[in-house]
């Protein structure tokens, strides 16, 4: 049988088989057993006609097999090829991070920001010539029709609200009717403890999307997210947060799944919806911050914990549907679909901008020379870019190169690249980061599959045999 064919069993006899250069499921009802001789014969490379010829009475079934990509050489390294970041006017959607502040009213303990990649002590914030500087390269770098979305992010952004009102009046004004064939949204990532008197008013203006952490109720959240001097932020967000939903915005929260929560997703999720959550987040703790600094292991959520209350929460009996990562496995589900990294980074559709306007391509690697694209005021440079593309692409890594879900998943996160590689010192975070990109990924996707099928047999789109 080929290795690079994703095998699903259900049931005694249920079966679905996927090419994943392919990604187009075939879903066996019946006739596993039948199959799988086909498929054990097929190892030797054998040509379709000779698979008929030595089993006559199943042809339809081979050419059912064939055509999806089941029969057929492994594919192997076919796809290795290391594209450049895409060219500057052919791009479809860009998100662009501002980092208005890198300074933070809060010290929440497993914080990307480390102390030596971020100024987060410095009073300084953006200016706007800097800010608007990059939203035009952006809006120059998006094919017509594209999408640019402008996420004010931190450190803290309501630390310097009024930048934020002048970008967005600055785009209102002046840059949206000088590009009037590309779309421009606005995206504020915020602990929500210092709310403006306005700000209620500007998001609901200006369709401006919330994202607020909250790791679930008070006696949860307020045990990793706390004030710089000490104390709880809960009931200060939640009250924000109520009255954006109350005001019509659109909200989405944030948990941060850790050791002190991986029991508790559901009763989390409930809280997410109580309060009047859009949608909700829940991602695996990255154990590794902007200065590669390692968090403790007691925070590391128990991997095979969380991806059963994962799956008990998206298949319970009111599955929600907007929940991440779930939704966001789903997306990548598609036939055709290949995604040989597994962030948008390396094609250079994502710019992290500091105060100072240098240019980053992920919130995780700002401050780290060997990833800076250069400066708004001056070209960029993408050379970072292509080599992240080369040390990231699934068929380049030793770890990935030989398993049959890498083009769904990509490979996971480049931060948890970076915890597995200090293994041979905290060898605890190493098969954390392994298993939260390969199990937890894996079992997802899984799930995912099924559910398309399932869903394309409802409606009677489904390729059955």
């Amino acid at each position: 049988m080929r290795k690079d064919l994703i095998l699903l069993e259900r049931g005694a006899d249920e079966q679905l088989l996927v090419d994943p250069f392919q990604l187009r499921p075939l879903h066996v009802r019946r006739g596993r057993e039948r199959v799988g001789q086909i498929l054990a014969e097929a190892e030797g490379e054998l040509p379709v006609e000779a698979l008929k010829a030595r089993f006559p009475a199943d042809g339809p079934l081979i050419d059912l097999l064939a055509s999806h990509g089941i029969l057929g050489p492994e594919h192997g390294l076919k796809d290795n090829r290391v594209a450049g970041p895409t060219p500057s006017g052919q791009k479809g959607r860009i998100a662009l991070y501002l980092l208005v502040s890198e300074a933070c009213n809060l010290r929440c303990v497993y914080c990307l920001n480390g102390s030596e990649t971020y100024d987060r002590q410095g009073p300084a914030g953006m200016s706007e010539a800097v800010a608007v500087r990059a939203v035009e390269t952006c809006l120059a770098e998006l094919a017509p029709g594209g999408r640019l979305e402008v996420a004010f992010f931190g450190g803290e952004p309501l630390l310097q609200w009024p930048l934020v009102r002048q970008v967005i009046r600055a785009c209102e004004e002046r840059l949206k009717p000088a590009h009037p064939d590309r779309q421009l949204t606005y995206h504020l990532t915020s602990n929500l403890t210092l709310p403006p008197p306005d700000l209620e008013e500007w998001v609901t203006r200006h369709g401006i999307r919330v994202l607020c952490g909250i790791d679930g109720p008070a006696e949860i959240h307020d045990r990793c997210r706390v004030c710089a001097g000490g104390g709880p932020t809960h009931a200060r967000s939640a009250a924000v947060i109520r009255r954006l939903v109350d005001a019509g915005a659109e909200v989405t929260l944030r948990a941060t799944v850790t050791a002190l929560n991986e029991d508790r997703i559901e009763e989390v999720a409930a809280h997410h919806e109580a309060l009047g959550a859009t949608s909700s987040l829940f991602v695996p703790l990255r154990p590794v911050n902007s200065d590669e600094q390692v968090v403790e292991d007691r925070m590391l959520p128990d991997p095979s914990k969380l991806i059963a209350s994962a799956l008990a929460l998206r298949g319970g009996p009111s599955p929600r549907t907007r929940l991440f990562p779930f939704n966001d496995f789903s997306a990548s589900i598609r036939p055709g679909a290949r995604h040989p990294v597994a962030c948008g980074a390396p094609h250079g559709t994502t710019y992290v901008v500091r105060p100072d306007g240098d240019v980053y391509p992920c919130i995780y690697l700002v401050g780290h020379p060997q990833y800076r694209l250069g400066n708004v005021t001056g070209p960029l440079d993408y050379s970072p870019l292509c080599r992240m593309m080369a040390d990231l692409h699934v068929d380049h890594r030793e770890e990935c190169a030989a398993c049959a879900w890498r083009y769904a998943c990509g490979g996971g996160c480049q931060v948890m690249v970076f915890a597995r590689a200090l293994g041979r010192t905290r060898p605890k975070t190493a098969e954390y980061a392994r298993a939260i990109t390969c199990d937890f990924s894996r079992a997802l996707l899984a799930a995912s599959l099924w559910e398309a099928v399932d869903r394309a047999n409802r409606t009677g789109g489904g390729q059955t045999t």
